[in-house]
């Protein structure tokens, strides 16, 4: 008896791990690589935030997210030290992506929905925004295939 029961004990020891799930695999911090638009589904990619955007994305094991990245190079200070004209304010707006919210995972479907809480941009506020995502080893895409591509690579 006690072989057979060691036996057991053997092959459940032997039987390989099942592969991580998306949702496990997301956890952690993410540096931006690349994030590329396009106007229309038929316009080429444009690097909206630069060659060499700076960024990260996390993801927690409680549900909660939040993003950050922008344009690179970064903007002049400004002019009056602390305080922005109406042009310097917005380039910094058009150059800086911030939100933060909780986050839900579709196994089946390969993709994140990020629920937002709180962002710079005030129309992202209280959105779900989709994001299907393909995982290559240590680069995340999130990408519809067609208008966004952002690309970001696992910090170790």
């Amino acid at each position: 008896m006690n072989a057979v029961f060691a036996l057991a004990g053997f092959l459940a020891l032997a039987a390989p791990a099942p592969p991580p799930t998306l949702a496990e695999s997301l956890r952690g911090t993410w540096r931006l690589v690349s994030y590329e638009r396009k106007e229309s589904p038929e316009a080429p990619w444009t690097h909206l935030f630069g060659d060499d955007p700076k960024g990260y994305l996390m993801y927690d094991r409680t549900g909660h997210m939040m993003v950050e990245f922008e344009k690179m190079p970064p903007r002049p200070q400004f002019a009056s030290g602390d305080e922005p004209t109406a042009d310097e304010a917005l380039a910094v707006y058009r150059g800086y992506v911030a939100y933060f919210g909780r986050y839900t995972v579709d196994e089946k479907a390969r993709a994140v929905t990020h629920h937002v809480e709180g962002s710079l941009n005030p129309a992202f506020f209280g959105t779900d925004q989709l994001r299907p995502a393909t995982l290559q080893s240590d680069r995340l895409t999130l990408s519809d295939g067609k208008t966004y591509r952002v690309v970001w690579e696992r910090v170790r």
